[in-house]
């Protein structure tokens, strides 16, 4: 819960006080144990910053903030019991489909709400004119991160997975250059090598578009253009309708930059003879 406060009043909070939300984030622990005066001392601002970035998340004080953490972050739970604890709340009837089904749809419409408008169009133009586009995702991400780069590879050329496990990484970086782009997903639990790897493409002048989950996760800082679809608490399945959801979204809002283009790419790819490849009609009979 203190995790979805954060992220919704993140970007109004001033810089202490983000400084403090971080913190938090990080070090929830240490939140459910020490005082606001402690809490300021470690993050480097004063108790009234901590006090008055708790009444700007719109909680009563800090005192509230800790009966939270105590009462929720310290019964966490891995991203599968959270999937499983939340499917076995929904009785199993014939129903079962729908509920599911419709709370997914329910989870896309409230994340589309909150996306911000400037930095998604920003995003997409910057796929349009992107020299190449790299995609990264790795562990509960790869998933994902397959599906965007086989998309994105139908619509236009120079589109490159990183898989680091088959790829020499110091020769991929020393290619990289301003005018291309970065997609990278990484969601909780968050996996050191995708924002290490991260933070080595940053410094190459690419342009990062960021998607994760909650609006302080490690990939923020990196990210040139960044969209949180969820929080922490989500568990990584659960997640994952909706991170498809806006994938599908933002590949389609790069072709509509130039829907002439797109159109010529698709009539290439469908030019190919690939027969060999696809079962057609007669192989039913």
């Amino acid at each position: 819960m203190y995790q979805k406060l954060i992220q919704e009043h993140f970007e109004q909070l001033s810089k202490g006080q983000k400084k403090v939300a971080s913190y938090i984030l990080e070090s929830p622990h240490d939140v459910a144990l020490k005082s606001a005066q402690e809490i300021g001392e470690a993050v480097g601002v004063s108790e009234t910053t901590v006090i008055r970035f708790c009444y700007a998340i719109k909680l009563s004080g800090y005192s509230e903030l800790q009966s939270i953490i105590r009462s929720t972050f310290m019964k966490s739970k891995s991203s599968l019991g959270t999937y499983l604890a939340t499917k076995n709340k929904i009785e199993a009837n014939g129903s079962f489909h729908e509920i599911v089904m419709q709370n997914d749809a329910m989870k896309i419409q409230e994340v589309s709400e909150l996306i911000n408008k400037d930095s998604f169009q920003e995003s997409c133009q910057s796929l349009h004119s992107a020299k190449k586009i790299y995609v990264l995702g790795l562990r509960s991400s790869f998933a994902a991160a397959q599906w965007l780069g086989f998309t994105l590879n139908l619509l236009r050329p120079d589109i490159h997975m990183i898989e680091p496990q088959s790829q020499d990484i110091i020769q991929l970086l020393s290619h990289m250059k301003k005018g291309e782009v970065l997609i990278v997903l990484s969601f909780h639990r968050y996996y050191k090598e995708t924002i290490d790897l991260t933070r080595m493409i940053k410094q190459k002048g690419v342009t990062i578009i960021g998607i994760s989950d909650a609006m302080t996760a490690p990939l923020y800082q990196y990210a040139d253009y960044y969209f949180p679809l969820g929080s922490a608490e989500t568990s990584t399945i659960d997640i994952m309708p909706i991170v498809i959801s806006f994938l599908n979204t933002l590949v389609s809002g790069m072709t509509i930059q130039a829907p002439e283009q797109y159109e010529m790419y698709k009539a290439q790819y469908d030019s190919v003879d690939s027969s060999f490849l696809f079962l057609d009609g007669d192989d039913f009979k």
